[in-house]
């Protein structure tokens, strides 16, 4: 059975959410998590969540959603996420990060957000959800910053990793898991392809990043699709692409597997 590590369930209607999860399932999609971008989100992702089994959720701050004033309002967010996070459905943190290419934030205003949702994540020991365009460095730099601050390696989970074999190793380095998404299955991407092959199958999930855009097709049950592509990457039955990650997903979630 299969995980899907990253959807974002909360833009779509009820019956279009049921939908998407019963196909998913059809194929040997079992767990999912659906991902919170702003505190209103954050809390329908917990609606859903209670909602179906294996649904579980993430809340957080997204880069592209941070509101205006966000610096001036710290303390009030983070005690609306504290809250958030006593709901039993919530088992991870984010999607927070850094975006240097749609964000209309400051770039401070966004380090503001991650630091404060790196610092939530460790005190709830819940994993990091962490999203980056055009900022591996800077996400980087905070994390190495967080982990001395704390003394404390973060579970954290890069998502939608495209990256090469050099960007994967300096994640590998600080003990982060990478999740991989319907890139990894177009053999145009040589360069994600080969990092994939190189990436140790515990520090793998898969994902297909689910939400609502015109002319997008991806939905949760293209895990399948996903999983068969790293497995022949891997040169591995499918059958361990998907329990290894599955593993990872539950280990990683504190969501029991059996």
């Amino acid at each position: 059975m299969f995980a899907d590590s990253h959807i974002h369930l909360d833009r779509y209607t009820d019956e279009e959410a049921s939908a998407l999860l019963a196909r998913a399932r059809q194929v040997g999609v079992s767990r999912f998590l659906t991902i919170g971008v702003d505190l209103a989100s954050s809390e329908r992702a917990i609606m859903l969540a209670r909602q179906h089994p294996g649904l579980y959720a993430a809340i957080g701050l997204h880069p592209t959603y941070l509101a205006e004033g966000f610096s001036s309002h710290i303390a009030d967010y983070e005690e609306r996420l504290r809250a958030l996070a006593q709901h039993s459905e919530v088992v991870a943190i984010g999607e927070a990060g850094i975006d240097l290419l749609d964000a209309q934030a400051p770039l401070e205003t966004q380090r503001q957000a991650l630091r404060l949702q790196l610092h939530l994540a460790y005190d709830l020991k819940l994993p990091l959800i962490l999203h980056n365009q055009a900022a591996e460095t800077q996400c980087r730099e905070m994390l190495r910053a967080a982990r001395q601050e704390r003394a404390h390696t973060h579970n954290v989970i890069v998502h939608y990793f495209v990256g090469d074999a050099t960007s994967a190793a300096y994640w590998l380095d600080l003990s982060c898991h990478l999740s991989v998404g319907k890139p990894v299955t177009r053999p145009e991407n040589a360069a994600l392809r080969k990092a994939v092959a190189a990436i140790p199958l515990e520090h793998l999930l898969l994902e297909t990043d689910t939400y609502p855009l015109p002319g997008r097709t991806t939905e949760p049950a293209d895990i399948a699709q996903i999983g068969q592509a790293v497995a022949e990457i891997k040169q591995l039955p499918l059958e361990t692409i998907a329990e290894q990650t599955t593993a990872n997903f539950c280990r990683l979630l504190h969501i029991p597997q059996a």
